[in-house]
C-alpha cells in the first residue's frame, strides 16, 4: 500500500512538472516572438521634420534611446557612431534617439564635442518613447526588423562596434530573417 502511494505521488509530481514546463515553454515562445513596436512614437530630426519608427521600415534599425545627461549613454554613443560607419546602409541603420529636454541644440553640441559624425540627430522631446517602448533605464537599445518588430533588446551600455556585439546583432538579424520565412 505504501509503495503504491509513493508510486502515485511520484507520477503526480512528474506530471505536474511536465505540465508546468510546457506552460513555461509557451510563455518563452511568446516572449521570443517578434513584437510590433508602436509606430506612433513621434520624434524630431535635425531639420525639424517629424518622423516615427515606421519611416525606417524596410531595413533593420538599431534604435538606441539615450540622453546627454546619462553617463553610460555618453560613454556608449561613440561606439554606435562607429557601428553606423561600419554597418550602416540601405538595409541597416543606427537610430540614436535622444530624450533630452534641452532640445536639438544640446544634441548637436554633444555630437560636435564627441566627434560623432555618422549618426543623424533625432529627438524625442516629450520622452514618449520611454513608455511606448517600455523602457526602464538608459541607455536601452532595441533591434527592429524591416517590418518594425522588436527582435532584440539590450539594457545598459555596450561597445557596439566590437566583434562580440556585432556578432550578437547579426545573429539576431539572421534569426529574425529565418522566422520571417
Amino acid at each position: 500500500m505504501r509503495k503504491l502511494f509513493f508510486l502515485i505521488a511520484g507520477a503526480v509530481v512528474i506530471a505536474s512538472v511536465m505540465v508546468g514546463s510546457f506552460g513555461a515553454y509557451r510563455v518563452l515562445q511568446r516572449a521570443n516572438a517578434p513584437q510590433a513596436v508602436s509606430s506612433t512614437i513621434p520624434f524630431e530630426t535635425a531639420d525639424g521634420r517629424t518622423l516615427s519608427v515606421v519611416d525606417f521600415n524596410g531595413r533593420y534599425v538599431l534604435l538606441n534611446v539615450w540622453a546627454t545627461w546619462c553617463p553610460p549613454c555618453v560613454k556608449e554613443l561613440p561606439s554606435l557612431d562607429r557601428l553606423q560607419a561600419r554597418m550602416g546602409g540601405p538595409s541597416f541603420e543606427v537610430v540614436a534617439l535622444s530624450i533630452d529636454r534641452k532640445g536639438l541644440d544640446a544634441i548637436r553640441a554633444f555630437y560636435k564635442a564627441t566627434s560623432v559624425t555618422n549618426l543623424a540627430v533625432y529627438l524625442d522631446r516629450e520622452g514618449k518613447s520611454m513608455s511606448a517602448l517600455k523602457i526602464t533605464g538608459l541607455p536601452t537599445t532595441i533591434l527592429l526588423d524591416p517590418r518594425g518588430r522588436e527582435v532584440g533588446r539590450w539594457l545598459g551600455p555596450k561597445e557596439w562596434d566590437d566583434a562580440a556585439a556585432i556578432t550578437e546583432v547579426e545573429a539576431a538579424m539572421a534569426k529574425s530573417a529565418e522566422q520571417s520565412r
